[in-house]
């Protein structure tokens, strides 16, 4: 890692503070400029667009006066003559240089009757459906239209006045266009700047582009909302100014202002590369000053800070050319500042340290002999785990000399034929959690403080030995661990002697205790009985029985456990096992808790011998959980996940049975077969979350429409089917048609919304359909796929001869 002098320091910290302090004064003027700017500029672009708006507003309002006048000064004669009106329009060239696309003159139903300068193709046509003559005709006063495309494929705006007779009655219509596309008043907006690059453009609130300085630009549609945020703003009635990127692509001022005349929508854009041009050269002005500043700055610091720590750079180069020795040689005083009293304070130091050193030497000196000479086994690690002492008694017991372990991390080599750490080792690092992987035995040291106990066999000098290991943690006067010392014992004899003694007292108990291991520690209840009252329970069979110790069951009968159902059974086998010398069959019972609540078990009964006496042993296992597996099961290959309705497997089993019965009893049964309209619109609009809510009230719906003696099942997907048996008559099954799709007329509420889905229904009845279970799936499906043919929502009825079915349409066709 690279370091540092303080003279580097010092300067450095000195420049990084000139330049934060220059650097934040710079930065924070120059934002003030920004922003001030930046306001200025939005708001004298904003006075331009608001004065332009101003003087189009007035041209357009002059354009619709001109041509108000001239509908007003049309006498009700000449309305009703098309070849006078043809001539008095080509004769008002004030017209046509206000509305370079033409004039035309349109009766009170909308019939072009005159169109000047000489557009005769559309004379004659029916214009009535047009807006602007809605509009105007509606209102009885002049209008100005939205752009829209012309027969001949090009944009133009129509002005229309009523032009009215002497009763006020509306007897024509008189229109002026303007084509966005050629020079006129509203297109030569586009031909004005706003500063060096910037233009107008006019456009409307659907977006329409209607004046644009590229007159390509004019067909294509503004970007949709949601795109820029400030056109939706401006869209929404917002005036003012902003950033964006504009319809042209570029990155600009924007200024925007509606026209009172038609509330259409003015715009003006400029570059912000234009615009921001003097923000950009005060931004380099600043950062071209900074950069020739600091050098300068940095020159100055350093000869500074080099003058101020020449004397601390003295003192150190001296502190670090000081040897290890015991001697010290106090140092000159150079100054008399502050680094003149640190000298001082230093001389004083070094001259206690040198003093107490000698002490310590002399003290460590000591304590190593002492340890040296100790008839008790013992080393010392130090805080890095090297070795530090290892005693005469230690070489004596293990056979490794001194000189091969003083110096090294290595003292497991004495014990262990590869590295493991030592009892010293945990003490030094204060890992307690690693006792149990090291040591078989271990626990607190008994006459040590912050000690710790081990011991083992160990092979020492080609010998068994059992040793026991004491480490204690040897800490400095701020109380951190410095060092450990191990001792040792061999105890080698008196393990041995407890091993005989333990091995034998295991031998006469090992028997009697392994069966009692075996009964209290088996997760099946255990009882033995004598005259059929319990003598012993395990735990595991107090528990099953629902009592807290075995205790509450002594001398009690087990007969008052046994659900009355069960009550034969068990005496049956109590019997088999009294009376002969083999264990009776297991079988599945039904036992009564403490708290007379029931538990399912399989329970088994044997003879057996209790202290010298004739007894019975009762084992009995819970098998509530697999019975509740087994029920699971079945009801996951027989029940739809979703719906919880029978499946398809069920269905073909009921149907089957169903049959039966029908052929048995010579009484008809429907079969019903129906899939859901409309449920994909559901799945595409709300989701398949929304999908299988619906199909969980539809199976609902089903099941309400039909007897409980009826069968409603999923065959998957949007696709059911219903049972009908022991009808009285053919008839019932069209009745729980009309019931079902009447059920299904009400709205599904999905998500806070309301979704309409109908059914399809497909009916064969037995035995007109046969008796084959697959031919009547078949045959009412096909009923049903009839039933979607002829209009969805409805019923439909196989017939043999695959003629029409009966049907009744109930509710919304999908």
């Amino acid at each position: 890692m690279v370091r540092f002098s303080l003279k580097i320091k010092l300067a450095l910290v000195v420049l990084l503070l000139i330049g934060i302090v220059s650097t934040g004064v710079a930065g924070l003027g120059l934002m003030f400029f920004v922003k001030e700017f930046k306001a200025s500029m939005a708001s004298r672009q904003y006075s331009v667009v608001t004065a332009m708006a101003a003087n189009m507003d007035d041209r357009i309002a002059s354009a619709q006066r001109e041509l108000a006048a001239v509908a007003m000064s049309i006498p009700p004669s000449l309305a009703a003559d098309p070849q006078r009106l043809q001539y008095f329009l080509d004769s008002r060239l004030d017209l046509h240089q206000v509305f370079t696309d033409g004039t035309g003159f349109y009766s009170p139903k909308g019939i072009l009757l005159a169109s000047a300068p000489g557009q005769t193709l559309f004379l004659g046509k029916d214009f009535s459906s047009r807006e602007y003559f809605i509009r105007t005709v509606a209102s009885g006063k002049p209008y100005i239209s939205e752009p829209l495309i012309s027969a001949r494929g090009t944009l133009l705006v129509v002005f229309t006045a009523p032009v009215l007779g002497p009763d006020g009655t509306l007897i024509g219509v008189l229109g002026g266009r303007v084509e966005l596309a050629e020079e006129n008043f509203l297109s030569r907006l586009g031909r004005l700047r706003v500063g060096d690059g910037g233009n107008f453009f006019l456009f409307n609130d659907q977006r329409r582009m209607i004046v644009h300085p590229n007159r390509d630009r004019i067909p294509l549609p503004l970007p949709p909302a949601g795109q820029q945020e400030l056109l939706d703003r401006v869209i929404g009635g917002y005036e003012g100014s902003g950033e964006m990127t504009g319809p042209s692509g570029v990155a600009g001022i924007y200024s925007f202002k509606r026209l009172q005349s038609t509330r259409w929508i003015l715009a003006a854009e400029r570059p912000l590369s234009e615009a921001y041009e003097p923000i950009y050269r005060a931004r380099a002005l600043v950062l071209y000053s900074l950069a020739a500043l600091l050098p300068v700055a940095l020159i100055f610091v350093w000869l500074f800070v080099g003058r101020l720590t020449a004397p601390l750079l003295t003192f150190a180069a001296r502190v670090r050319s000081m040897g290890e020795g015991t001697s010290f040689e106090p140092m000159p005083l150079q100054s008399r500042d502050e680094i003149g009293e640190l000298v001082q304070a230093f001389n004083a130091m070094m001259q206690e340290l040198t003093s107490q050193r000698r002490r310590l030497e002399h003290e460590k000196g000591f304590a190593v002999q002492l340890l040296q000479h100790s008839a008790l086994p013992c080393f010392v690690i130090d805080a890095e785990h090297r070795v530090i002492i290892w005693n005469k008694a230690i070489e004596e017991l293990t056979g490794v000399g001194a000189e091969q372990q003083v110096g090294k991390a290595e003292a497991w080599r004495a014990f262990y034929g590869e590295q493991r750490r030592m009892l010293a080792d945990v003490v030094v690092d204060g890992t307690l959690h690693e006792m149990a992987d090291l040591y078989d035995c271990y626990a607190d040291s008994e006459l040590i403080p912050e000690g710790l106990r081990a011991e083992g066999w160990y092979r020492l000098k080609g010998k068994q030995r059992y040793l026991c290991f004491d480490a204690a943690p040897i800490r400095d006067s701020e109380g951190n661990v410095v060092a450990a010392i191990e001792t040792l014992q061999d105890v080698t004899v008196k393990a041995k002697t407890e091993e005989r003694l333990t091995n034998m007292v295991e031998a006469i108990g090992e028997s009697e205790e392994r069966f009692r291991r075996l009964v209290e520690l088996s997760l099946d209840g255990i009882a033995i009985l004598v005259g059929r009252r319990f003598v012993f329970i395990n735990p595991a069979g107090s528990e099953l029985l629902g009592c807290q110790s075995p205790d509450q069951l002594m001398g009690r009968e087990m007969l008052e456990f046994i659900e009355r159902d069960s009550i034969p059974l068990f005496l049956e086998q109590v019997s088999y096992a009294e009376q002969g010398e083999s264990s009776a069959p297991w079988i599945e019972e039904r036992l009564l808790r403490n708290d007379r609540t029931s538990i399912e078990v399989e329970l088994g009964v044997g003879p057996f011998v209790y202290r010298g006496e004739r007894a019975l042993q009762v084992i009995f296992r819970d098998i509530t959980e697999r019975k509740l597996a087994k029920a699971r099961l079945e009801s996951l290959a027989h029940y739809d996940s979703l719906t919880s309705l029978p499946n398809r497997v069920l269905f073909f089993d009921r149907l089957k049975h169903a049959l039966s019965e029908a052929k048995r009893y010579h009484h008809p049964m429907a079969l019903m077969y129906l899939d859901l309209d409309c449920f994909k619109e559901v799945n595409d609009r709300f989701g398949h979350a929304a999908g299988d809510a619906v199909l969980m009230e539809a199976g609902q719906r089903l099941k309400d429409c039909v007897r409980a003696c009826d069968m409603v099942a999923r065959m998957g997907g949007d696709e059911f089917t219903i049972i009908l048996t022991k009808m009285a008559e053919p008839r019932d099954a069209a009745v729980v048609a009309e019931r079902i799709i009447q059920a299904f007329a009400r709205p599904f509420r999905v998500e806070g919304d309301e979704a309409g889905v109908g059914v399809s229904i497909g009916v064969c009845i037995y035995p007109d359909c046969g008796d084959d279970l697959d031919g009547m799936v078949r045959a009412a499906d096909g009923a049903m796929y009839r039933a979607k043919q002829e209009g969805k929502n409805v019923y439909r009825f196989h017939s043999p001869e695959q003629g029409e079915g009966s049907g009744i349409q109930e509710g919304a066709t999908a």
